[in-house]
């Protein structure tokens, strides 16, 4: 682009009015004030991660014989067997595990959800996508594994 002598003058001044007038440095703090923010909430999501990662839940049989501890995800990350476990059919000891295991995934659920409620607000998309995840059914049979 060639700009002519007076376009030349025209154009200087239009920058420097543009510059001078403060624009830029309004402009200037709301990109730092962005920058501040995204900042927080980097933080705050890092906070929430290892809130999070911390939960664990645990679930005890109606007559004591099974305590399942879990994490957030519904892993297990514990199993305790009282000594009437070993009283029961290998099929029922299967089955109130499973159950026991449910009950503590539905625990750790709702402590993750309400870590991730406090942290973004009930109104947040992340919150309402946890909470679909928490009312979904769980299988109606477990899959066991055969060896």
């Amino acid at each position: 682009m060639v700009l002519l002598a007076h376009e030349e003058n025209d154009y200087a001044r239009g920058v420097t009015d543009l510059f001078s007038s403060g624009e830029a440095e309004a402009a200037i703090a709301r990109i730092e004030q962005q920058v501040a923010e995204a900042q927080v909430r980097a933080a705050q999501a890092q906070q929430v991660q290892a809130d999070i990662d911390a939960v664990r839940a645990s679930a005890t049989s109606p007559r004591r014989e099974v305590t399942v501890t879990v994490d957030a995800a519904g892993r297990l990350a514990g199993i305790r067997l009282a000594d009437a476990a070993y009283e029961l059919r290998p099929d029922a000891l299967e089955q109130l595990i499973v159950e026991t295991a449910g009950r503590a995934q539905v625990l750790a659920g709702e402590q993750a959800l309400e870590i991730t409620r406090v942290a973004f607000g009930a109104d947040s998309p992340i919150v309402g996508h946890l909470a679909g995840e928490l009312d979904r059914e769980p299988p109606s049979q477990p899959m066991g594994f055969r060896v």
